[in-house]
């Protein structure tokens, strides 16, 4: 056995690919070259091939026919269903989150970790970087709330999930007035976090999430019909 056919190797090399999908260096639709990737990332095709079926496996890539595997589309009836299944999730932790700060738990790590990544994400967003980089901030934000609940599952449930979210959020920030008012949002939840205000901080997470799985559906959906 080579060091290519190694688990560790091939999750390494999985995450790129992850990455590449996640962040729209692999675009929807767009047929998987098996050669080239592995040129690309200077390794054989067998961890390729691998990380492909784990891929599958996870729905970010497909069969079609003679094209081979292609990087699946995005479905946008799939998203919503996915964006109901979240907003249960992001209502739960932001109310956790505020209890722990209400009741002196959360950790000062915790606390100055979440107040860096709506920093960081406010900035990204005023010095008008790459939607890449505002999805990045948009993702570290949401886990430093997972990990301000204290509630380690709903955080891994998440981590499976998020490439899915990821590149369907690069569709939907596009849009000129996306972003800042999802930062707006961040911030306003934020202070009700820290203020230990659980009943006013959940609300706002079932808004925030309703609002952007709104948003998401139509934007796919319009998506989606220009690409057919």
């Amino acid at each position: 056995m080579t060091i290519e056919d190694t688990s560790p190797f091939i999750d390494q090399v999985f995450e790129q690919l992850l990455t590449s999908i996640a962040l729209g260096t692999l675009k929807p639709g767009q047929r998987i070259r098996q050669a080239e990737l592995a040129a690309e990332l200077s390794v054989s095709r067998q961890p390729i091939s691998h990380a492909l079926q784990l891929l599958k496996h996870e729905g970010l890539v497909q069969d079609s026919g003679r094209q081979g595997l292609v990087v699946s589309p995005i479905d946008p009836d799939y998203m919503k269903q996915m964006y109901q299944a979240r907003k249960a999730l992001e209502v739960t932790v932001a109310g956790l989150a505020a209890q722990r700060v209400a009741d002196r738990i959360a950790t000062p790590e915790q606390v100055m970790a979440l107040k860096a990544a709506l920093m960081e994400g406010k900035r990204a967003y005023a010095s008008g970087e790459p939607l890449a980089n505002l999805v990045r901030a948009d993702l570290e934000f949401h886990r430093t709330i997972y990990r301000l609940s204290g509630n380690h599952v709903i955080e891994q449930m998440m981590n499976t999930r998020w490439a899915h979210l990821m590149r369907s959020m690069l569709i939907v920030l596009d849009e000129p007035e996306t972003p800042g008012r999802a930062w707006e949002e961040h911030e306003e939840l934020t202070e009700y976090l820290l203020s230990g205000n659980v009943l006013e901080g959940s609300d706002l997470a079932a808004r925030h999430m309703q609002r952007a799985s709104n948003d998401m559906y139509r934007r796919l959906t319009k998506f989606t019909e220009s690409a057919d």
